[in-house]
């Protein structure tokens, strides 16, 4: 029997959903791999910070990089505490970076660390499905992607860089009001990577369905800044 276009489309999509719902179901209701997974979105940004001293001081644990945690995700799925919106920068490896194994971070890289609608779901994903406790936005020293949105300033340019004007438009305002030179663009870059990251966290926090998790105490989306000199995390909105 053949039938319809209209009718084929139904049925697929009918079965892209059970199976999808059926795969959200094994991650969010199976047990957590990490025995140590932190319960509140408090408790998972210390985790965080603790995980990112550790790395910076050189005394990493190297947490849940064996094959028993391997094995115990792919039989139960996985349950991250916290996702990660960071850059693509080679330099910037958020498992490294905050000391954590497979499964604990939900990671979403693009250059620049901006969202848009591929992210922004992805995030989404993360803190609605499999419950993770927290959001981190990760800019870092040096990144080349706001380095290049301050030398096109205000031209046109391609969108992940003309995405940073708003953010090194306030960058050369803070700086003219501290009294220094808003034409200075290794001033203005430093100052626009922390004001980036500031407009990414105040995106997220009021759009749906983050703002009313984040209002009824569900869940903390916080930004930070990776210094590559040092190795730590500082951060820029808490």
């Amino acid at each position: 029997m053949r039938h319809s276009p209209r009718v084929v489309a139904t049925i697929a999509a009918l079965f892209i959903a059970i199976t999808f719902g059926a795969n959200l179901a094994r991650s969010a209701e199976g047990p957590a791999c990490n025995p140590n997974r932190p319960a509140t979105p408090e408790l998972a940004i210390k985790a965080l910070l603790d995980g990112s001293g550790r790395w910076a001081s050189g005394q990493q644990r190297h947490p849940g990089e064996d094959s028993a945690r391997r094995e115990c995700l792919f039989k139960n799925g996985q349950t991250p505490f916290a996702a990660i919106l960071s850059c693509a920068d080679s330099r910037v490896p958020p498992n490294l970076v905050f000391d954590q194994g497979l499964g604990d971070l939900f990671i979403a890289r693009v250059a620049g660390n901006s969202t848009d609608d591929l992210v922004v779901q992805s995030l989404e994903y993360a803190v609605e499905h499999l419950h993770a406790e927290a959001i981190l936005v990760l800019g870092h020293q040096e990144c080349g992607a706001v380095k290049a949105a301050v030398e096109s300033y205000p031209k046109s340019a391609p969108f992940f860089v003309s995405v940073i004007y708003r953010a090194v438009a306030i960058a050369k305002d803070v700086i003219k009001r501290r009294g220094g030179d808003p034409n200075d663009k290794v001033a203005v870059a430093k100052e626009a990577i922390d004001q980036h990251v500031i407009l990414e966290v105040q995106n997220l926090r009021g759009r749906q369905p983050f703002k009313k998790l984040v209002e009824s105490g569900k869940l903390k989306i916080v930004g930070g800044r990776y210094d590559l000199d040092t190795g730590q995390v500082k951060m820029v909105i808490e």
